[in-house]
């Protein structure tokens, strides 16, 4: 099954699974400047990544042939988003952008 015909549940699922091997997860320059800004560390990003859930619907980007994925969870004491995208041709989770509230 492609990844755009998955449902946020599974796509929730399949983004946990591959969170659990951090060597799958790739950070974007522009995530990693964001998480310096925000005083997010890698570990929560996992964190988010391993125990949050798909809070909106997933957007494909034709642009990138990928879906992407807004990942929440409020973990050491403020809400944390990751914006990850995936690929049907890549086994990965790459990490756009990360957001603190």
């Amino acid at each position: 099954m492609t990844i755009d015909r998955r449902s946020p549940p599974q796509i929730q699922r399949l983004i946990r699974e591959i969170a659990v091997d951090t060597e799958r997860v790739v950070f974007t320059h522009h995530a990693r400047i964001r998480m310096r800004q925000r005083h997010i560390s890698r570990g929560l990003v996992l964190d988010v990544l391993r125990y949050g859930r798909v809070s909106r619907v997933p957007e494909p980007n034709p642009r990138f042939g990928s879906l992407e994925c807004r990942i929440e969870r409020y973990s050491a004491g403020r809400q944390i988003a990751v914006i990850a995208a995936l690929c049907d041709d890549n086994p990965e989770v790459l990490v756009i952008t990360v957001i603190a509230a």
